[in-house]
């Protein structure tokens, strides 16, 4: 999987804007531009489905995959949702059958088996509930990456298989620890 950036080298670092997802707030212009995003987990699920709204592509460096179950048509709910802890499903019983029921979401939404296998969790991870996140996945100008990137690139990301991924603005989609 993707792992954060990080470059030791001394080679030139990224030249073109960055932002964290501590800082998103969906304000900056995106129309028209190649934007990635690098994260893994919650925040990825949050700032993706907005940015794939906006920008003309969007390129996505995922690590740490993690269980997604659909919200519930309910009114209110996704109001409710943003107000509860991001681990409140981590407290329920019966984790292993939110995640069968995850699993299932996931063949439902993603039809792509490649796809798919780049968004199954390979360790332990949480269940967490969004509606966007698999759909924002699914758009045509966007692109899911999960193999590891080698480091930061004047104009973009190299991953290790040596492709440069040219982009206008990195965002950085991280959970504080």
């Amino acid at each position: 999987m993707t792992a954060p950036i990080r470059d030791g080298s001394g080679r030139a670092p990224y030249a073109g804007p960055t932002v964290h997802c501590a800082h998103w707030r969906d304000q900056r212009e995106l129309d028209g531009l190649h934007v990635a995003i690098v994260g893994g987990g919650p925040a990825l699920a949050r700032v993706v489905p907005p940015v794939v709204a906006r920008a003309r592509r969007v390129t996505v460096f995922q690590h740490d995959p993690l269980w997604i179950l659909p919200a519930p048509p309910l009114p209110g709910l996704p109001a409710l949702l943003r107000l509860a802890p991001a681990d409140l499903l981590a407290a329920l019983p019966g984790q292993a059958v939110l995640r069968r029921v995850a699993a299932a979401n996931l063949r439902v939404q993603i039809g792509d088996s490649w796809q798919r296998r780049q968004l199954t969790p390979d360790k332990p991870a949480g269940v967490r509930v969004h509606s966007r996140y698999y759909r924002a996945l699914r758009q045509p100008h966007c692109t899911l990456i999960s193999w590891p990137i080698a480091r930061p690139a004047p104009l973009g990301i190299r991953t290790v298989d040596g492709v440069e991924h040219r982009v206008d603005c990195i965002i950085y989609a991280e959970d504080a620890s």
